[in-house]
């Protein structure tokens, strides 16, 4: 009980001398952010980006001063904090919990998730009416062709059975020739309701003609739905639209980011890469078969390159926050907190994504 008492005095001490010298005038925050636009890049000289401004705005409301020093990384960030060479991390860093058991975060300032780009659909006429074709060819399709056929072929047998006997002119009594003029008369009752001076003249021949003329109107609709269905769907889809889709497949993404350890888990070739942009182009290069990281920034990159063929696919997963990264039980968090709030109020939030991403969210 006697040594407890010291004890708390040099850990009180100890505390306020650390939060005395974090907000003591003259000292710099060290802040350290990695390139990855457009939350944090160098564009004439300065630093910009939504998180880069959204901190330059932070650190005027609360009034400190900083210094940056850029890391390649988000996991050098981490590091850094980690090892007190740095006091603030910035950028688009999500928050986890295996990174809470070594540092803190201020409250989240943006919502996103991963997502998955992938190099289909667009290009060229050539392209596409090559895809369209490959499509003709395939099973449902097929599938649908082959009962029709069936089904014309037992009417056609029908039709003839009972009409070459009571209308041999227009039915020939041999099974060859009457099979076929039968035929004809199938097909062209069913593109277009009948065949000019030919039809059946015995009671059975109209029967089996009524119960075809019905059933044509049936079939017509369910092969055509059937048929605009399967081109659409088959045009539009491609290997890759969702993450059910990805194991097995080489997967672009930034090294060191926790997408890596994700993908790693979901049984996806990883192809790990400096920079989304890196990412991008591999793709773009027929290097890889999709890009996987978050939604944002693989948006804004695919974006710049202005290419029909990239394709954001399916929707957001494995949701994620991002927020300002600090040293563990850092003597800033409450204060950064406080003018997080206040400046989501005045609306800086919105003004940044309506500036970075097009559109108020």
């Amino acid at each position: 009980m006697r040594l407890l008492l010291p004890i708390l005095l040099v850990a009180s001490f100890f505390s306020f001398v650390t939060q005395a010298a974090a907000q003591a005038p003259g000292t710099k925050l060290r802040v350290a952010t990695r390139n990855l636009e457009p939350f944090s890049f160098e564009k004439d000289e300065r630093r910009v980006g939504y998180a880069a401004e959204l901190w330059e705005q932070l650190a005027r409301e609360t009034g400190v001063e900083y210094e940056v020093q850029v890391v390649n990384t988000a996991a050098d960030i981490i590091e850094a904090l980690k090892n007190k060479t740095a006091d603030v991390g910035v950028g688009a860093i999500s928050v986890t919990a295996k990174r809470e058991e070594s540092i803190d975060f201020s409250q989240p300032f943006y919502e996103s998730g991963l997502q998955i780009l992938t190099s289909g659909g667009g290009g060229s006429f050539g392209d596409s009416m090559l895809s369209l074709i490959k499509n003709l060819f395939n099973l449902e399709l097929i599938g649908m062709f082959l009962l029709l056929m069936v089904t014309m072929l037992i009417i056609s047998h029908l039709v003839w059975r009972y009409e070459h006997k009571v209308n041999g002119d227009q039915w020939p009594e041999s099974y060859k020739a009457g099979l076929w003029e039968s035929f004809w008369w199938t097909i062209s009752t069913l593109l277009v309701g009948g065949a000019d001076n030919k039809g059946p003249v015995g009671v059975g021949g109209r029967i089996i003609a009524i119960v075809w003329m019905l059933l044509s109107i049936v079939l017509v609709s369910l092969l055509t739905a059937s048929f605009t269905t399967t081109l659409t769907v088959n045009t539009l889809k491609g290997d890759i639209n969702g993450p059910g889709d990805l194991p097995g497949k080489k997967v672009a993404t930034v090294t060191g980011s926790t997408t890596v350890d994700w993908l790693n888990r979901k049984g996806a070739k990883v192809e790990p890469f400096a920079t989304v942009a890196d990412c991008v182009m591999a793709l773009k290069e027929g290097k890889v078969d999709a890009v996987v990281y978050d939604a944002p920034v693989v948006q804004y990159e695919a974006g710049k390159l202005n290419d029909d063929k990239l394709q954001m696919v399916g929707q957001m997963f494995e949701r994620q926050n991002y927020a300002f990264a600090l040293q563990q039980d850092s003597p800033l968090r409450e204060k950064l907190n406080q003018a997080l709030l206040k400046l989501s109020e005045q609306g800086v939030g919105n003004e940044l994504r309506k500036k970075y991403f097009g559109e108020d969210q």
